[in-house]
Order: C-alpha cells, then sequence, then structure tokens
C-alpha cells in the first residue's frame, strides 16, 4: 500500500452504560477508524472535530491528526441491554468539516473515510472536494440517519438529501437498519441492492447484518461474508467503524473483495472481545483468516 488512508468526522465523548458497568471512554467512527488501521499497520491521517480542551484523550494515538477545533465535542451516552441492543442519548453541536480545514496533501491519499455522526459534520461539498482531487470516497452515513428530540434522545430522522451526496461517493457502508432508514426499503433483498447500485452509480454496497455476517454489492458480484463467533462479547461500540476500516486496509493492500470482508470480520470479532478500541496485532487476524482461505 504506498498511499495513505484519511479518516475524517467528530470524535465523541461516550458515557456506556452496560448490564454490568458504566465507564467513560473516547470515541466515535473517526476515532475507532484511526486506531483500527494504526493497529493493522496501515499509514493513516485523520482530520477530527474536536475542542481544543479534549485533545489531550487523543495525546497516545500514533498517528497523523489533524484538528479541527471546536466549542464542544459531540457527546454519546451508549445504553446497552444484554443482546447488546443500544439506545442512545446525545449532544450534537454543529460543527462541520469544510473543504478549506483539509490541509493535508491530498496527492498521497488513496481513500478516504467518511464518518458523519451528525447531519452537520460533513457537507456535501466537502465529499465533492475529496472527488475533485480524485480519492475513492468511503461513506459511512450513521450521522445523516439520526437526531435528537426535546430530550437528547437519538431518533431516525429521513436523508432527504441523499442524491446529491451520493453522486460523489464510491463505497457506502450501513447496518440492516441504516440501508431501509436511507433508501426508504420495507425489506432488503438482493434484486432491491444491486437496483440502489446502478441508480447511484455506486462501485459497491456494504450491508453489515451484525450476528448474521455483512454482505457487499458490486456491479458484477455479491458476496456474502460470515460473521465470526465470539463466547466472549465485551464492549460492541465502534464494532461497525472497526469492520469497514479493516477492510478498506486489506482491500487496498489486496484488491481481493471477498478476504477483505473476511479479514474486516475477524478484526471485528477481535475488537468485540475488548473494550475500546481493536488490540488485536494484523499478524493474528491475518493468521486466523489463513484457516477460512
Amino acid at each position: 500500500m504506498n498511499k495513505r488512508i484519511l479518516a475524517i468526522g467528530p470524535v465523541t465523548k461516550d458515557y456506556v452504560i452496560t448490564p454490568q458497568e458504566e465507564y467513560f471512554q473516547i470515541g466515535g467512527a473517526v476515532f475507532y477508524q484511526t486506531l483500527t488501521l494504526t493497529q493493522l499497520k496501515c499509514k493513516v491521517s485523520s482530520i477530527i472535530s474536536i475542542a481544543n480542551e479534549d485533545t489531550k484523550f487523543l495525546e497516545d494515538i500514533d498517528a497523523d491528526i489533524n484538528y479541527v477545533f471546536t466549542d464542544k465535542t459531540m457527546e454519546y451516552t451508549n445504553i446497552y441491554d444484554e443482546k447488546f441492543h443500544r439506545k442512545q442519548k446525545a449532544i450534537l453541536p454543529k460543527n462541520p468539516i469544510l473543504p478549506k480545514d483539509i490541509t493535508v496533501n491530498l496527492n498521497d491519499f488513496n481513500t478516504v473515510l467518511l464518518s458523519p455522526l451528525s447531519p452537520y459534520d460533513i457537507p456535501v461539498e466537502t465529499i465533492t472536494y475529496f472527488k475533485e482531487n480524485n480519492i475513492r470516497n468511503v461513506l459511512i452515513p450513521q450521522g445523516f440517519l439520526r437526531k435528537t428530540d426535546d430530550n437528547n434522545n437519538v431518533i431516525e430522522r429521513s436523508w432527504d438529501e441523499k442524491n446529491k451526496y451520493l453522486k460523489n461517493v464510491d463505497i457506502i457502508c450501513l447496518d440492516e437498519n441504516e440501508a431501509k432508514k436511507a433508501f426508504n426499503l420495507k425489506n432488503i433483498n438482493n434484486e432491491l441492492i444491486l437496483k440502489l447500485l446502478k441508480k447511484y452509480t455506486l462501485e459497491q454496497i456494504i450491508i453489515t447484518k451484525a450476528e448474521q455476517g455483512s454482505t457487499i454489492y458490486t456491479k458484477n458480484n455479491i458476496y456474502n461474508i460470515p460473521a465470526i463467533k465470539t463466547a466472549h462479547a465485551v464492549d460492541a461500540t465502534g464494532l461497525g467503524d472497526t469492520y469497514i476500516a479493516a477492510y478498506i486496509a486489506k482491500l487496498e493492500e489486496s484488491n481481493n473483495i471477498y478476504e477483505s470482508g473476511l479479514f474486516a470480520s475477524i478484526a471485528a470479532k477481535e475488537k468485540l472481545e475488548n473494550k475500546g478500541p481493536l488490540k488485536s496485532s494484523k499478524e493474528k487476524i491475518e493468521k486466523e483468516l489463513n484457516e477460512y482461505r
């Protein structure tokens, strides 16, 4: 892999509540992606929106981090039940990352992971800017599909403006519920997703399905990726972000979609077994991947 991967979005101050315990940690999609890519020995740079006073939480990250300073860091409270189903509360300040905030040399990058956590984080002009600079845009659109009510509960929102975003996106990654909400679907089947792939001229649509694994759709193939089971589930926060970061890392290295999906599934399992971001080595994940070849 000759070029770097760029990850952009807000970090969050996360308060996690499970049936066993309560704790605080730094989170956000860009946080988990950056740590995953670093753990996998990738060249990674990040553009992160955060309040200046909270950068102390990121001091130990061995990555090229570029800050977009804000008045307030985004906050999430994640409440999990015994089956890791989640309810969320949040404080979502309007802190957009604009083209003027992108000070890295884009000639150094092949791919950018775009990870909004609110409707305001990554405007369409930022996505367009990357596309104009021949960067492959990978969108994880969860933030475009949520808002908060008057009591700060995270609730769904319609992504009515998706056309202008998706015309400059190459790969989109969503879970099943997000896919239904984003594309106004009552159910998901292969024929519908392939039609969406063509309609929006996307390179790939990736749908994650928790314990049912994931499916990667391309113009010519459908790849069903199994979930790798564990009896030691500990922390599901950031699981999807770990998956997509590991997937892109492996895809840029091998250009093999199925193998990259399986690598990502193993990485997600390894992350699930520990608090916080991925802690397993690339070598450990590769060793397990070899068992499935």
